[in-house]
């Protein structure tokens, strides 16, 4: 038995590990060949996040009539980090892409994740520290993140790229902006795009039910405990050496690809899963959680629901307040898939299509791509990131730098 277990370890662990599942975001794109710098925000409750820079591309290209090369920010979705930007090959990775394309690419973080695990007053082994949930990302760690990148580089406004709840905490923060605000997003290119759900989705059905609600109460109340929910890194580690062997790795392949749901596509390169295993997924707090829970319940945006009681105290009003999204004036543009299972092609034309204003000008509904297919898929360079560069090249030329 001995023997059996000890050659199992000695096949796992024989193969040495790729260099990026050792390494963090700065560090990746700095070993590409790319300059990178890293940047501070904290923000106005107290949280520090980092955000990285890829200034210049690897040619130092620059866009044709633009004295200053124009800014694209990137957010990334729920259990993810602005490593989720990097995880492919250069020219497969949108990060690198958006720097070789001639722009000064921003990628940004939300408190939670390993960039953003400092606070000026709070621990991150204590409660306080993940006492938060979508609304914060949007009207902190987005809203002043955004300004700080702006005011650094003396523009006026920036591209925003988001996928899935970086699409989410974008809408939530225009709905309630005003005009002087959200003309400072050009364009808000939105992949996966997420603001409320349609269909019925297991197991966010069963919110109805009056023991669960209670429960969910009691867990916004803080009787749980207000808690991260993680996979320790140490964990994943293991797990992605396990995946690196040659031995494993079609069956971490297959895992993975029915885990995502991406099974009949074939978009994911099988050899960057144990690089894909060690930067995901990032943590996030139970209140995250318990908001995202509602936006199924609810089909729409909302402030987190605390409850009639604390709902008064807290908005003046019995429900959550509802995020208007059709206050939305910024240009905006849908990219989304009848294939992808988290954001439903019907969510989008039902919701966003429906309730936004003016800001909706395009929307491109993609074949065979999944949710993570927006940022995993080997397709996505061709069908997504190239055509927003073209689209940015246009707007530019069009109106300026």
């Amino acid at each position: 038995m001995r023997t059996a277990v000890n050659f199992i370890f000695f096949i796992v662990f024989a193969f040495g590990k790729e260099i990026e599942e050792t390494l963090d975001a700065a560090d990746t794109i700095s070993h590409y060949g790319y300059t990178v710098e890293k940047h501070y925000v904290t923000t106005d409750d107290g949280y520090t996040v980092q955000l990285q820079r890829i200034p210049v591309g690897r040619d130092d290209r620059s866009i044709l009539g633009c004295s200053k090369r124009p800014v694209v920010f990137f957010m990334h979705g729920l259990f993810g980090s602005s490593y989720h930007f990097l995880l492919n090959l250069p020219s497969q990775s949108a990060a690198y892409i958006f720097a070789d394309a001639g722009f000064d690419v921003w990628l940004g973080n939300i408190r939670g994740t390993e960039y953003g695990l400092n606070h000026t007053s709070f621990s991150t082994n204590g409660v306080n520290f993940w006492n938060f949930s979508l609304y914060e990302h949007s009207h902190y760690d987005l809203r002043q993140q955004i300004e700080y990148v702006l005011d650094y580089t003396r523009h006026e406004s920036l591209f925003y790229v988001g996928h899935s709840q970086g699409t989410a905490v974008m809408f939530a923060r225009l709905a309630e902006a005003d005009v002087t605000w959200q003309s400072k997003i050009r364009v808000f290119f939105a992949l996966g795009p997420t603001a409320g759900f349609m269909k019925p989705l297991m197991p966010f059905t069963l919110l109805e039910e009056n023991y669960l609600q209670a429960l969910i109460q009691f867990a916004l109340d803080g009787k749980f405990g207000i808690l991260p929910v993680e996979i320790p890194r140490a964990i994943a580690s293991k797990f992605a050496d396990f995946c690196s062997s040659k031995f494993f790795t079609f069956l971490c392949s297959a895992g993975f690809k029915v885990a995502a749901g991406i099974e009949t596509l074939g978009q994911v390169n099988d050899s960057r899963i144990p690089i894909i295993l060690s930067h995901f997924p990032s943590a996030t707090s139970t209140l995250n959680l318990l908001h995202w829970m509602q936006i199924f319940k609810y089909h729409e945006l909302r402030r987190l629901d605390l409850g009639t009681a604390r709902n008064l105290i807290a908005y003046g009003q019995k429900d959550a307040p509802r995020l208007e999204i059709g206050n939305i004036i910024a240009q905006t543009i849908l990219y989304f898939s009848k294939d992808d299972q988290i954001t439903d092609e019907v969510d989008v034309r039902e919701i966003i299509m429906k309730q936004m204003g003016p800001g909706l000008i395009e929307s491109y509904d993609l074949d065979h791509f999944t949710h993570f297919d927006f940022i995993l898929g080997l397709r996505a360079t061709d069908e997504v990131y190239k055509p927003i560069v073209y689209r940015i090249y246009k707007e530019l030329k069009k109106k300026g730098c």
